[in-house]
């Protein structure tokens, strides 16, 4: 039995888990195209929160009295709607340059930085997304989403880096 495991691990010793520069030229183009995919997405829903908060805030100035029973908890949920949308925004135009970058560093190696340096941010953006939903509540949702997010963000840094360590 103890030759069986031997044997086992010396046929896999040979094995990396290092990514082919073919492997990662087709996925970060892949992931790129998601990534578009998903910026415009979060664009639209960035100016969805903005425009929202924008005008429960208006309405609120203009119909309640500032004593009105509601009318501070509607301003402060028009704040978070507008800080939200900045965030998401912001996140958004990541996604989407990530994504451009992405494809023209899938098809020349050579101008991969970019799509390097982004995903590190886009990293470290899921990351405060993910710690932001758990504050405001976990479900299901808001845990495949922050985990989604994370393993694009990572697996577009695993393919750049493949990339750029080719050169």
């Amino acid at each position: 039995n103890d030759k069986g495991v031997i044997v086992k691990a010396h046929l896999h010793k040979g094995r990396t888990n290092k990514m082919s520069l073919d492997n990662a030229k087709k996925s970060i183009t892949i992931l790129g195209v998601l990534n578009i995919i998903l910026g415009i997405f979060g664009i639209g829903l960035g100016v969805a929160f903005l425009s929202g908060g924008n005008m429960l805030g208006k309405s609120v100035i203009e119909t309640a009295a500032p004593a009105a029973e509601g009318a501070a908890e509607a301003l402060t949920m028009s704040g978070i709607m507008l800080v939200l949308g900045v965030f998401v925004l912001v996140a958004a135009v990541v996604d989407l340059l990530l994504g451009i970058f992405s494809i023209i560093g899938g098809k020349n190696s050579v101008k991969i930085m970019p799509a390097y340096v982004l995903s590190i941010i886009a990293i470290i953006l899921s990351v405060v997304t993910m710690i932001l939903d758990f504050a405001n509540g976990v479900n299901v949702s808001t845990i495949l989403d922050g985990i989604v997010g994370i393993v694009f963000s990572v697996t577009s840094f695993a393919c750049a880096r493949t990339i750029r360590n080719s050169l």
